[in-house]
């Protein structure tokens, strides 16, 4: 386990609601370890480094900005970084503790946290990179040093299983501590799982059917529950008070420099601004000595063509100027919405009706933001058409700072259209579709490596895994 030291101060304030609890306590020493202390770092760690990803490599990935400056990002100039696998593979270290405790302790609820916990970090980072260690990941005190790799199809397979397993096994007359995300309530747990489980279903509805699957769920609300509002978003909201605060907006050590570094891309624009959006007076901030929201820049240009950054619109930065603002965004009701309307669209569900769902996906996200959604937004302006476009649109828009999930929709479904590889860029006129596996699983697990990489036909940004 890592050996942090989890610091809390809201005892009093946050009556318990956030699962801080202790003062100066230790969750991963050995006369500490219990499930209650384990399970707010495991939750805090996985949002906050999601957020922070969001806010960097996943504003430009999916186009939402653009550097200015230092822009190898744009221009798909990628080196080997564990910055996005480390992180990740050390937080699935923290929830497999949290899985053995709960046996040992015969907790079941706590089990399925983990279950659906440790299904969405690995859904993550196989839709990042394709191929990676998942049976034998994390398992260094057992001897194994050199995990093998796994193919996406497998790894997908057993997160299904994982995730059914869970919503099996939740008591809801038994809550549990520690849980900072749904102070316990282990309803919106199953319906977390059971709307991840829907999420991963689409992802892999090009390379396999999964009709079958869809229909039994969505047809049986009572033991599949789902997201019914914004209310059960599985979203963690950042106190703003050390150290419960995101490290985008952490003082001294933040994002916002490199956040400040990013101009909106026409592609933002130009979707809020045809259709009259409110939103973009929320996500976006004027020009410099102007009120002009709409000047962005076209994405991956060369660097140097942009020019002068206070030339264009810039993005808000309310979320450095109120730390509770960001929000670390693991799935929510409108995405849910978005997935049920494409569904729909596609036969893949009987129920229904996809412009129903759309219209729910759309004012979902406009009640999230805190924003009044004009009376005609969805009779007049942005219509539901059957033609997936303007609903791959709104989905997109939907989708700003959920960690890297506009890019893993698009390389499913290559929607919006508008998704292209910049005039700069140095990717053959390609969108990468995966990251780099780290420089240190080549010298490391150098013969795993190898074999993963020549399974998906090298390790390179354009390489296919399965169900892209």
């Amino acid at each position: 386990m890592k050996k942090i030291i989890y610091a809390v101060i809201f005892v009093v304030l946050s009556a318990c609601t956030n699962g801080f609890e202790t003062i100066n306590t230790n969750p991963n020493s050995p006369e500490n370890a219990s499930e209650q202390l384990l399970l707010p770092s495991i939750i805090f760690d996985l949002s906050n480094h999601l957020t922070n990803e969001s806010y960097g490599f996943g504003e430009v990935i999916s186009q939402y900005g653009a550097y200015y400056e230092f822009n190898d990002l744009d221009i798909y100039r990628w080196q080997s970084d564990d910055r996005f696998w480390s992180p990740m593979y050390a937080i699935l270290e923290d929830v497999k503790d949290l899985k053995q405790l709960a046996k040992e302790h015969n907790n079941t609820n706590y089990l399925a946290v983990g279950l659906v916990l440790e299904a969405y970090i690995f859904s993550v980072i196989t839709d990042a990179y394709g191929d990676v260690p998942y049976s034998e990941a994390n398992r260094t005190k057992e001897g194994i040093i050199n995990p093998k790799y796994d193919a996406q199809k497998e790894i997908y397979k057993n997160l299904l299983l994982k995730l059914s397993e869970a919503n099996k096994i939740i008591k809801l007359s038994k809550n549990i501590t520690g849980d900072i995300l749904y102070q316990g309530d282990m309803l919106r747990w199953k319906k977390f799982a059971n709307s991840l489980h829907l999420r991963m279903l689409l992802r892999t509805s090009n390379v396999q059917n999964n009709s079958v699957a869809f229909n039994q769920m969505i047809a049986n609300p009572a033991k599949y529950p789902i997201f019914e509002s914004n209310a059960d978003n599985a979203t963690y909201n950042f106190s703003g008070s050390l150290p419960d605060i995101s490290s985008v907006c952490k003082p001294g050590g933040g994002r916002a420099y490199d956040y400040f570094r990013l101009i909106p891309t026409t592609h933002l624009i130009r979707t809020m601004q045809g259709d009259n959006d409110p939103r973009i007076h929320v996500l976006l901030s004027p020009k410099k000595d102007s009120q002009n929201l709409t000047l962005g820049v076209a994405p991956g240009q060369a660097l140097g063509a942009i020019g002068r950054p206070d030339a264009y619109s810039r993005k808000s930065t309310a979320c450095f100027e109120s730390a509770t603002m960001v929000k670390g965004v693991l799935l929510n009701y409108s995405e849910l919405n978005f997935i049920l309307a494409e569904a729909k669209e596609k036969g893949l569900i009987s129920v229904g009706n996809a412009a129903a769902y759309y219209n729910k996906a759309v004012k979902a996200n406009f009640d999230d933001l805190k924003v009044q959604m004009p009376a005609d937004f969805l009779t007049n302006t942005a219509v539901y058409n059957s033609t997936s476009e303007i609903l791959y649109e709104q989905k997109w828009l939907s989708l700003y700072h959920v960690g890297l999930e506009a890019w893993f929709d698009w390389k499913r479904s290559k929607k919006p259209s508008f998704i292209k590889a910049g005039s700069g860029n140095l990717n053959s006129n390609l969108v990468p579709v995966r990251l780099l596996y780290p420089s240190l699983e080549k010298s490391v697990n150098k013969t795993n490596y190898k074999k993963a990489s020549s399974a998906m036909g090298g390790d390179t940004m354009n390489a296919a895994a399965w169900w892209w």
